[in-house]
């Protein structure tokens, strides 16, 4: 009994140690080419995360005011413009179908949490059309382009 003990003890200890090393092995992010690399989370193997709210890459409601409050400024220079007859009826009301398609993208966008991605295409939005503001007031033919 006393060898069959010295045998089957330390065997029992090998195979145990084998076994954890090879669930160790197993991780997802083990045999990935950029497991040591400080960006290995971003080429990792396939997984999901659907985290909108609390994501940091995720902006503050104060970014999303921020762009709010820059459409609401685009709608009052075109107002103020068209008043003070710097742009035609014409221009005007094109310029304001432009800032009502950017609310309606900006509100889809702001459903739940702006992304980098969402948040550059917005601001590329409103610089685009104060730039066609700024064009089509000095332009002073009357039309659209």
């Amino acid at each position: 009994m006393r060898k069959l003990t010295k045998i089957i003890v330390p065997a029992l200890a090998a195979l145990a140690a084998v076994g954890t090393a090879g669930a160790a092995s197993a991780h997802p992010n083990a045999a990935h080419p950029y497991a040591g690399h400080p960006y290995a989370a971003r080429y990792a193997p396939a997984q999901v995360q659907h985290v909108r709210y609390d994501d940091a890459r995720h902006h503050t409601p104060a970014r999303a005011q921020a762009i709010r409050n820059q459409i609401e400024e685009l709608q009052r220079r075109i107002d103020r413009n068209d008043w003070r007859g710097r742009i035609s009826d014409r221009e005007a009301r094109g310029l304001r179908k432009d800032v009502a398609r950017l609310q309606n993208q900006f509100r889809d966008y702001n459903r739940n949490g702006l992304s980098n991605r969402e948040m550059n295409t917005l601001q590329n939005r409103i610089n685009n059309i104060r730039t066609r503001l700024r064009i089509e007031r000095n332009d002073w033919d009357n039309r659209r382009w």
